[in-house]
This record gives structure tokens, C-alpha cells and sequence, in this order.
């Protein structure tokens, strides 16, 4: 998959390189429509590496997120990005903890590669439900899942 319009003159203009990066994370912010202005939280134990590669990219609003605190620094994040969790209660866990720190519209995206069945991707998506993000139906079927945190301030009790 090639890169967006939109990203590629961004990283043009900001004279970003983009050889010898990970494919994953390229998905992911090709999922988010992320661009080097957005604001990006990187959660998960492969956080720190992505917050490597993003400063590398160009992108110089990034922070780890390791758990949503209080009002002024949640609802920040135009992207959230949950890398390499190895199995569904830690990537439930983590996007718990963390998905609070998203700006309404803003989108979260799950590397799911390490959950192997459908069943597994699939009660991940259901458990975002739960939490109130909207995605779309069929997004269990890619390895990774893409959600938005609506306008509306609608929360699962």
C-alpha cells in the first residue's frame, strides 16, 4: 500500500526519509491518516521503538501513554497507536488504560498481528464497542483495527 497524497507531500515538505521503517507501524498510520502534525500517543510494549521511528519520520508530537490521568492531559491525542500486544487481555488492558487520552474524532488503531483467529480480533473489536469507539464491522478481518472515539461523550457503564 502506498502512501497518501496527503502524507507523501507531508514528508516531502518536511524532508523526512522514509527507507527502513517498519511495515506495521506504516500500515497503522496509513490506517490513521496520521500526518508528522498530528499528535500521536504510542501505547504497548512496542511503544518505544515506534516513538523512535516516529521522531525519525518527522513527527515531533508524540508521547508513550501508559495510562489516561486526569482531564488536562487526556482527551490530547489526535492518534493513538497500540503496538505488539501479544495476546487479547493485553491489548484489552492497554487500550483501556490508555484510550481516554484521545480527542473526540480522534482514532486508535490496534496492531492485532499476534492474535492469529478470528475469534480472538473479533472480541477485541467488540470489547472497543464496549468502551464506546465506533468501528467498523469487518475490521477483525485485518491485523490491524482501526476505531474513532465519536463527538458524542457516550461511555459503556
Amino acid at each position: 500500500m502506498s502512501p497518501s497524497p496527503l502524507r507523501q507531500a507531508a514528508q516531502f515538505l518536511l524532508g523526512v526519509p522514509t527507507d527502513g521503517f517498519d511495515p506495521a507501524l506504516d500500515r497503522m498510520l496509513e490506517l490513521a491518516q496520521a500526518t508528522p502534525l498530528a499528535f500521536v500517543a504510542v501505547a504497548g510494549p512496542g511503544a518505544g521503538e515506534a516513538m523512535c521511528q516516529l521522531w525519525r519520520r518527522g513527527y515531533q508530537r508524540v508521547e508513550a501513554a501508559r495510562r489516561a490521568t486526569c482531564g488536562a492531559a487526556d482527551e490530547r491525542s489526535d492518534v493513538l497507536l497500540v503496538l505488539d500486544c501479544q495476546t487479547l487481555h493485553d491489548a484489552r488492558a492497554v487500550v483501556a488504560a490508555t484510550y481516554a487520552m484521545l480527542r473526540p474524532g480522534g482514532t486508535l488503531v490496534v496492531d492485532a498481528g499476534a492474535l492469529l483467529d478470528e475469534q480472538p480480533r473479533r472480541a477485541l473489536a467488540d470489547s472497543l464497542r464496549e468502551l464506546g469507539l465506533d468501528v467498523q464491522p469487518q475490521a477483525h478481518l485485518g491485523a490491524e483495527i482501526l476505531a474513532t472515539r465519536p463527538f458524542s461523550s457516550r461511555k459503556a457503564a
